[in-house]
């Protein structure tokens, strides 16, 4: 007795993108932007300690800089996630 042929998946199954993940570029400018921040704490005290306005040094403002960047570009991959899922969405055909 032959077995039954298996049958495909429907083809929403099979078309359906990868989920999208923050790419190379992202840890690559997230990354670079900490190495230089750590190598400018470390090798450049007296710069990062310069006052800027106040009792605000440059330190605290490289540091608010970074935190600014990191969230950018989270929050630009985390939109280019949620369109990507919109248009899948959109060309799926109703069950």
């Amino acid at each position: 007795m032959a077995h039954p042929r298996p049958q495909p998946h429907p083809p929403r199954f099979r078309e359906r993108p990868r989920p999208h993940r923050p790419g190379r570029s992202f840890a690559l400018v997230n990354g670079l932007t900490f190495a230089l921040h750590l190598l400018l704490v470390c090798t450049a005290e007296d710069l990062m300690a310069a006052r800027v306005l106040g009792e605000i040094n440059l330190g605290v403002v490289a540091l608010l800089a970074q935190g600014s960047l990191l969230l950018w570009t989270a929050a630009r991959y985390d939109r280019a996630a949620h369109e990507e899922e919109a248009a899948y969405h959109a060309t799926e055909e109703p069950s």
